[in-house]
């Protein structure tokens, strides 16, 4: 037994990566949907929030965009303005108006700015581009998650199954003993051990019971559907997989893997704000052109004394001399801020290469598992089968006979465990080069 309880024990510490208990009273008559792989994922897309912060993240940086193109473009500007002169000195042969109105419209465009503007519009450009990626690399971790909390699903459910299978075993061997006890084979102590084992079945299939309904729980979160609803998945566990190739694997991932380009572009949006900055030192040439209409009047006249339209164009040179530091204090930000993104990106690099290696030799290593544990059930259930037989001729004892149960079910625990960790190393391996390896 205690094997058993440690696999059980196994089982709960692989699954729990994935719980988050959520658990609501029922309301009205429970309904059931079955639901598969594909439609897990397709859910879990749909209502993740962490996707929908990504797309409001886009529209944030496509807006930053918007706004340092509008520089580069015409800006026309319209005022207006009126005024009483309370008080104004007698000037004599100048008359000052008691009432004025300026009105106007003032049109510029940036003609060169030695890339002031320009670089900053890259800069936002490429921003849009790693907000881009960024959603692209939430979208694999949301479609990572799924597939987790599907495959733990799956094997809370086969583990409850080989569990319930287990108790049913234990009764059939007890008919067994029973039938002994007729003929006056088997002694009181074995009578005693017998309902033991019976009893302590019935604590794990609880257990089992409980994480299959955790599970379910947690997939019914991930997907967005009322908890009053009955979950049943669809699907079970393949036996064969594929060969990968790991250098194939390595130059997969660095060709596509959205985190590392969404990196490479905030380096290069890093390096045009940094030409920008260097651009503010430099003078800035504008063309300008308005129009105003001056008007003035007097209380003692019913007729404008004064009015008239004023157009004016030209070209403005900007030098900045001195600003307090500020150009100089935004220069070293930028630098700095490329400095992050170029250590940022050698970092997730390097950390994602080792992801994808361990990944690799551990899917490796659980495909050879399985071939042994595949073998291991088999010879288990032949063994199970021949210990009852021998038992019913009073060939073997009930320990053996128990040992032998015991042997087969946590053969069977084995063999769901190395199926679980072969699927999820491999969702992490698609996450990893951002989808499967025969795309």
């Amino acid at each position: 037994m205690r094997q058993l309880n440690s696999l059980l024990l196994s089982l709960t510490v692989a699954m729990c990566f994935t719980f988050n208990m959520a658990f609501a009273d029922d309301a009205g008559t429970p309904r059931i949907i079955s639901i598969g792989l594909d439609e897990t994922i397709s859910r879990a897309l749909d209502t993740s929030e962490e996707l929908k912060i990504k797309h409001s993240q886009i529209k944030k940086a496509e807006g930053a965009y918007r706004e340092a193109r509008a520089n580069m473009l015409p800006h026309i500007n319209a005022e207006s303005s009126w005024y009483f002169n309370v008080d104004t000195p007698d000037l004599g042969l100048v008359k000052i108006p008691d009432y004025v109105n300026v009105s106007g419209v003032t049109a510029s465009q940036v003609i060169w700015s030695f890339g002031k503007v320009m670089y900053a519009v890259n800069a936002a450009k490429r921003m849009v581009d790693a907000s881009n990626f960024d959603e692209k690399s939430g979208r694999q971790d949301v479609i990572y998650g799924a597939k987790l909390s599907y495959y733990s699903n799956l094997l809370a459910r086969d583990a409850l199954s080989i569990t319930e299978k287990s108790y049913a075993n234990t009764l059939e061997n007890e008919k067994l003993l029973k039938q002994r006890s007729y003929g006056g084979r088997s002694s009181k102590y074995e009578i005693i051990r017998m309902k033991a084992e019976v009893a302590s079945r019935i604590p794990t299939v609880n257990e089992a019971r409980t994480q299959f309904d955790a599970a379910t729980e947690t997939l019914k979160k991930i997907i967005g559907i009322d908890p009053n609803l009955m979950v049943e998945i669809t699907g079970d566990f393949q036996e064969k997989y594929d060969d990968y190739d790991r250098d194939t694997l390595i130059r997969i991932m660095y060709e596509r893997e959205p985190s590392l380009k969404s990196i490479g572009k905030t380096i290069e949006a890093a390096d045009a704000n940094v030409k920008s900055k260097y651009a503010s030192f430099l003078p800035t040439v504008a063309g300008f052109a308005s129009w105003d209409y001056i008007g003035g009047k007097d209380n003692s006249s019913l007729f404008d004394d004064a009015s008239g339209n004023y157009t004016f164009a030209g070209v403005k040179i900007s030098v900045p001399i001195w600003e307090g530091g500020k150009t100089e204090a935004q220069l070293s930000q930028s630098k700095a801020d490329k400095e992050i993104a170029v250590l940022r990106n050698s970092q997730v690099s390097k950390e994602l290469l080792l992801q994808l290696k361990k990944a690799f030799l551990e899917y490796e290593q659980h495909k050879n598992n399985l071939k042994a544990n595949i073998e291991a059930v088999n010879l288990a259930e032949e063994a199970f089968k021949q210990t009852q037989e021998m038992f019913s001729s009073g060939q073997v004892t009930l320990t053996d006979l128990n040992d032998a149960e015991l042997l087969l079910t946590n053969q069977k625990l084995n063999k769901e465990m190395t199926l679980f960790n072969i699927n999820i190393t491999l969702a992490r391996i698609e996450r990893l080069i951002a989808g499967q390896y025969d795309e």
